[in-house]
């Protein structure tokens, strides 16, 4: 993965990020995995695991196939007999084979090769095999919908703004997200988008989020401009449960394989 890759010196928050992260979207990805219709017996691969139960929704959905789950650090993913995990680097490792399904959530967005490594796991689609990717819409809106501060909209304002920029920086494109259809499609795959977003109270998974977020890239947020005093009080705010916030709207594009 790209020494540029947003959270790489993020350990200490880098757990609380990816459960939070599960319980956002796991749901919606399980649905997603659904829509796939993924034969009992097929060979699937997760890249970029990472705290999610995809793998073993996977797993559920295939018990006799194989489900090979990688990550280039796999120790937030729990231990599942039914699940191969291994340490991968999807941009510089070969592909463990071919596959009948193919999921990856988050992570393309973040690498600069993010073209080259779509279509190096298309062509390793089995025919009639599925590649899902799911990225976050990178251009926010208004996200409050209540707060018992009335700064709130502020302080979400400069976070986000201050976020866009590090994510800029580090290479990633704040519009792959609606990008992947149309590259999906160069690619010769039958392609069909969904959206999901949701609304978070303080103290649940989409306030967590932001909140291990911002302390994670704490010395990256206000090296690009948000005062050290915001990004407190926005990280004090996000444990309110009177916050009411739109989550961010994330895009699952499904490509198959003729």
């Amino acid at each position: 993965m790209s020494t540029t890759y947003v959270f790489k010196d993020a350990e200490t928050e880098a757990g609380a990020m990816l459960r939070h992260l599960a319980g956002m979207y796991d749901p919606f990805s399980e649905r997603r995995l659904a829509d796939a219709r993924v034969a009992r017996d097929a060979r699937a691969l997760v890249i970029a695991v990472g705290a999610s139960s995809v793998a073993a929704t996977l797993a559920g959905l295939a018990p006799d196939g194989e489900v090979i789950a990688t990550d280039i650090d796999p120790q937030h993913s729990a231990a599942d007999p039914r699940i191969d995990l291994r340490q991968h680097n999807v941009v510089t490792d070969p592909l463990p084979g071919t596959f009948d399904l193919i999921h990856a959530r988050l992570l393309l967005g973040h690498l600069p090769q993010r073209i080259e490594v779509l279509g190096k796991l298309a062509d390793a689609l089995n025919p009639g095999g599925v590649l899902l990717v799911e990225e976050f819409e990178g251009t926010w809106g208004t996200s409050v919908l209540a707060s018992p501060d009335p700064d709130a909209d502020r302080l979400y304002g400069a976070y986000h703004d201050a976020f866009a920029s590090v994510l800029r920086a580090s290479g990633n494109d704040p519009a792959w997200s609606r990008r992947v259809h149309g590259a999906m499609l160069d690619l010769g795959l039958e392609v069909d988008t969904e959206g999901h977003t949701g609304t978070w109270a303080g103290g649940t998974h989409g306030c967590l989020l932001p909140r291990a977020t911002a302390g994670a890239i704490r010395e990256k947020l206000v090296a690009a401009g948000m005062a050290e005093a915001d990004l407190d009080a926005f990280r004090q705010l996000l444990l309110d449960p009177r916050l009411k916030v739109k989550g961010n709207l994330a895009l699952s594009t499904l490509g198959r394989r003729r």
